[in-house]
């Protein structure tokens, strides 16, 4: 393998603000990290039995097939939220390159991918409105392109683009997480309207947050690492170095 240097090395800040650049990307990559498995556990844990009588989400009765989909959509996600933040980590790229390509592998085909299609599927079966449907299938094509874009670049031996790529797509891994934050968030502002506007019919009010939390979970993950990449995006979370497979 050979080392590209990165623009950071380049033309280097100073070390006293690379030491600090290098500090805050470590702390929000464990950061997200903790979120990550703290919210794959809220995930996996309530569906562990596979009964339909467990699901949160509310099943077409005359769709057979649709708690196995959500299902799939579910465990194969969580193998892409547990797998995704170790593509970022600094030591593993540089040191372990094999392992970093062999963890990039099983975080698209065995999560990315499965649970894309699956989450689409999931998304035309929501009894939670066409608004929220159309938020959570455009996710999914958002997933499953920017996997695809991130695939053709490394392919290509393109790694710039291939690390903003999954970056991109790891954005859209990260609505997991930010799914249940926004939904609690839109819940708990809309409780002093719950008599008011709802007339205390707490399903009016979940509807409405679920349907805003549809497309606040993903886009906004979306937007905010296009502008980190456009402005500071070229060198790799965690270290200098950028590791190009041999």
């Amino acid at each position: 393998m050979t080392i590209e240097r990165s623009s950071e090395e380049a033309a280097p800040a100073g070390p006293k603000g690379g030491a600090r650049r290098r500090r805050r990307r470590r702390v929000v990559l464990g950061v997200v990290t903790v979120l990550s498995l703290g919210t794959l556990a809220a995930i996996v844990l309530p569906y562990l039995g596979f009964d339909p009588e467990d699901s949160k989400a509310r099943l077409r009765e005359d769709v057979p097939f649709h708690f196995p989909l959500l299902m799939t959509h579910l465990l194969t996600g969580s193998v892409a939220l547990l797998l995704g933040p170790l593509q970022f980590f600094g030591p593993i790229r540089r040191r372990a390159p094999r392992a970093h390509r062999l963890i990039g592998r099983v975080y698209l085909l065995a999560g990315v991918v499965p649970s894309g299609i699956a989450g689409f599927g999931v998304a035309l079966l929501t009894r939670e409105g066409p608004v929220a449907g159309a938020g959570f299938a455009l996710l999914s094509v958002f997933w499953l392109v920017s996997a695809g874009c991130g695939y053709a670049a490394v392919r290509r031996r393109d790694f710039r683009a291939h690390e903003r790529w999954m970056r991109r797509n790891f954005a859209a891994t990260f609505a997991a997480v930010t799914l249940r934050a926004w939904l609690g968030l839109l819940i708990f502002a809309q409780l002093p309207l719950l008599e008011p506007v709802y007339s205390g019919e707490f399903d009016a009010l979940f509807s409405v947050a679920y349907t805003a939390a549809a497309w606040l979970c993903w886009v906004p993950n979306v937007l905010l690492i296009e502008w980190w990449v456009r402005t500071n995006g070229r060198a790799p979370v965690g270290g200098k170095a950028a590791v190009r497979p041999a």
